[in-house]
């Protein structure tokens, strides 16, 4: 921060670009995008609301210095029950119209392309490696 001549505010903004970066580098390399640490340990709240804007972001993870942090984060990084339901429903859809020969593929009367089939992919396996999913 001090080279950016400027401090940590309660939103983390100042953060944006380089976290942009991060993330972009990440992806180009093939890599998990991890975001930095969350330095006050005793403001689970503000933990809490940077992870989830981090994880909106498209981070993958966020690094803890304290084991207080661990299951925060673990929390808002494992799909929820929504999120596994709906990730199956898509790959239902997808198995229906490959069985059917269709190449077109809708769920609720929404398109489903191919960038869809990659998140629930990675919803699915991030439930496996929790243990929601077998």
């Amino acid at each position: 921060m001090t080279d950016l001549k400027t401090s940590r505010s309660p939103d983390g903004i100042e953060l944006l670009f380089a976290r942009s970066m991060i993330l972009q580098a990440a992806r180009s390399a093939g890599i998990s995008a991890l975001d930095t640490v969350f330095s006050d340990v005793n403001d689970e709240e503000g933990l809490i609301a940077e992870a989830k804007h981090i994880k909106q972001l498209g981070f993958d993870g966020k690094s803890v210095i304290n084991p207080r942090q661990i299951q925060p984060i673990i929390d808002i990084f494992t799909p929820t029950t929504k999120e596994i339901q709906k990730a199956k429903a898509v790959m239902e859809a997808i198995a229906e119209a490959n069985r059917r020969g269709s190449g077109v593929v809708s769920l609720n009367g929404k398109m489903i392309d191919r960038p869809i089939v990659l998140r629930a992919e990675r919803v699915i396996s991030l439930a496996k490696a929790a243990k929601i999913l077998s």
